[in-house]
């Protein structure tokens, strides 16, 4: 194994004035690693069919809408979005968060 180098998630986002921005930052056992900014924007609605999601807010907090009803993900939270789960985030302001995925080309 080669070591990696640590990354300044502050200095990624600092300049960042797009309403949804991600970074790759790594790569784990197969599974992307994202750092992403996100101010007063909701994505679309869209499942993943083969791979859970994991999402860790940094700063601010995500709004995780499903079929069944909304999840909030406050700062230093963690929420595991199943495979196969419709959903959304939205965020109203600024988060920033880590997202954890093996998303390929399954939407």
């Amino acid at each position: 194994m080669s070591w990696s180098f640590a990354r300044d998630l502050d200095s990624l986002q600092i300049s960042v004035t797009d309403a949804w921005k991600s970074f790759d930052v790594a790569t784990v056992n197969g599974n992307a690693v994202r750092f992403r900014v996100m101010e007063n924007t909701t994505a679309n609605w869209h499942v993943h069919e083969h791979t859970d999601e994991l999402f860790y807010v940094v700063s601010g907090a995500v709004l995780m809408d499903t079929e069944h009803g909304v999840r909030e993900i406050r700062l230093r939270q963690l929420l595991v979005m199943p495979a196969g789960t419709r959903h959304p985030a939205r965020v109203e302001g600024r988060a920033t968060l880590l997202v954890i995925d093996n998303i390929r080309d399954d939407g």
